[in-house]
């Protein structure tokens, strides 16, 4: 039976809007609890979950069971095997772990009209004006919590953190896990912070603890109580922000997830006109436009025998593309980047438009050359026919261990050195697209859907799924579409 959520004050702002409210709501062993919601047998067992199967690969997510066994995220598979014998490893699995958070997020939005989703398994609420005080919402957010374990996975949990400020709030959701829930206020803030070591806080490393500990900062009240005057000497314009955060002062933007039109697309207008009563019954998420967008591939012993560097780094790039669209930008610079396995002696020279550079990595010998377009480019077509140039130029047949691209250095479109097509698509929502369509935009819509090998390049054909395989990463929410059904 469907739980209900509303409390009373649900749906309708409160008279104290000057309270600022803030949660942060982290799910627990996302990946893995999601392989376990998934699949019975793996509940209750250490597993872990890998971007590849073999001893090269590294466990990217590690279940409640394994961490208590003390296996962590970024251990090898070889290392966490030694660490827990029983261990059971399993291959990611991105487009499941999208379709849960999409559930897990459109409870989310029922809450407050202010949601930031900050990584596939985290998310921020702004919950000012909706709730009166800390207990009113903690009442809330458990109760969001028992839906999603009766209407998402009941396998699924999350920690929540309550504060006055983002920064806060993010602290209190990792000082209890699993399930658990904390909150901070004016009364608790220093007894919090007096338990809290300096690594504990999002964005302060090694580096920075070592420059705290020369000054006397052990723990985050020290840090808090430290003259603000000092800090400022010490690091610069980051001790002052350091100083306001402790103190429940919220700096911190809030990237709100902008609202879909019926094309896919959010106006600065539809967010501003967006109203708790009138809600549209969809929501895309769509993070702020990267710095670059790339991927990379291990690349097994078998893909060499069976000459398919070539293809897998054209599906690298075609991901990389398609990604790069989506967000509606141009590259002007793309860097390859290839290992290979000893010996490999280094290219000399090179063009005055490409600058190859040398490097040393786990897989063996790397090289790494960088091409600037003459005009930005995003079609498919520029963005391999540069690749597999660069690809010629730095291979010369020897065994390839890994391969990576990135494209940097985005700009949005200028509308002057597009070809495009108008036309009547019913490959568009709403079926006429104002601007027409680019031709990748018109690849990138048939592959939607039909799929994604339903439009690829003639030396792709026969490329198993094995090889670079769709990618996830904690920080991306892109295909993440957050349903919420009006009110």
């Amino acid at each position: 039976m469907p739980i209900t959520l509303k409390s009373p004050n649900v749906g309708r702002r409160t008279s104290d809007v000057r309270r600022k409210l803030y949660s942060h709501i982290d799910m627990n062993s996302y990946f893995a609890s999601v392989e376990q919601q998934a699949n019975p047998q793996l509940r209750g067992r250490p597993l872990g979950v890998c971007a590849y199967l073999h001893k090269a690969g590294c466990v990217i997510a590690a279940s409640v069971e394994a961490k208590k066994c003390g296996v962590k995220v970024g251990m090898s598979m070889e290392i966490a095997k030694k660490v827990c014998p029983q261990m059971k490893f399993i291959q990611n699995d991105p487009a499941k772990y999208r379709a849960v958070s999409s559930r897990v997020f459109s409870l989310f939005h029922e809450l407050t009209d202010k949601v930031e989703h900050y990584s596939i398994d985290e998310v921020f609420l702004d919950l000012t004006g909706w709730y009166r005080d800390e207990a009113e919402a903690s009442w809330a957010l458990c109760r969001a919590r028992m839906r999603i374990q009766s209407e998402v996975g009941e396998w699924l949990t999350c920690s929540v953190g309550i504060a006055p400020s983002k920064f806060l709030a993010k602290l209190a959701s990792e000082i209890k896990k699993p399930n658990g829930l904390t909150i901070i206020n004016r009364e608790n803030l220093d007894a919090t912070l007096a338990t809290r070591d300096l690594e504990d806080a999002c964005g302060i490393g090694k580096r920075i603890r070592r420059r705290l500990n020369l000054l006397g900062i052990y723990n985050l009240l020290d840090l808090k109580n430290y003259p603000v005057g000092n800090l400022i000497r010490a690091l610069g314009v980051a001790g002052y922000y350091w100083h306001e955060r402790l103190s429940g002062q919220e700096i911190d933007r809030f990237e709100q997830s902008p609202l879909a039109s019926d094309v896919g697309r959010a106006t600065s207008d539809d967010t501003q006109n967006f109203d708790s009563e009138n809600r549209s019954s969809s929501f895309e998420v769509r993070s702020s436009i990267p710095k670059s967008v790339g991927h990379s591939f291990c690349v097994p012993k078998r893909a060499n025998e069976q000459n398919l560097i070539l293809p897998i780094l054209i599906r690298l790039t075609e991901r990389a593309g398609r990604r790069l669209r989506s967000f509606g930008h141009y590259a002007r610079t793309m860097t390859i980047q290839a290992s290979f396995k000893p010996p490999h002696s280094p290219l000399s020279g090179g063009s005055s438009e490409t600058s190859p550079s040398l490097t040393r990595e786990g897989f063996g010998v790397g090289l790494s050359q960088t091409v600037k377009f003459v005009d930005p480019a995003n079609d498919p077509f520029s963005l391999v026919h540069a690749a597999t140039q660069v690809l010629e130029q730095i291979w010369q047949g020897e065994q390839v261990t890994f391969l990576a691209i990135t494209l940097s250095d985005l700009v949005p479109p200028n509308h002057q050195l597009q070809l495009k097509y108008s036309l009547k698509s019913p490959l568009v929502k709403g079926g006429y697209s104002r601007h027409g369509l680019e031709l990748g935009d018109c690849i990138d819509a048939i592959r939607d859907r039909h799929g994604e090998e339903s439009i690829i390049f003639a030396s792709m054909m026969g490329l198993s799924s094995d090889y670079a395989p769709d990618r996830i990463g904690f920080r991306k929410t892109e295909g993440v579409d957050v349903q919420v059904s009006g009110n």
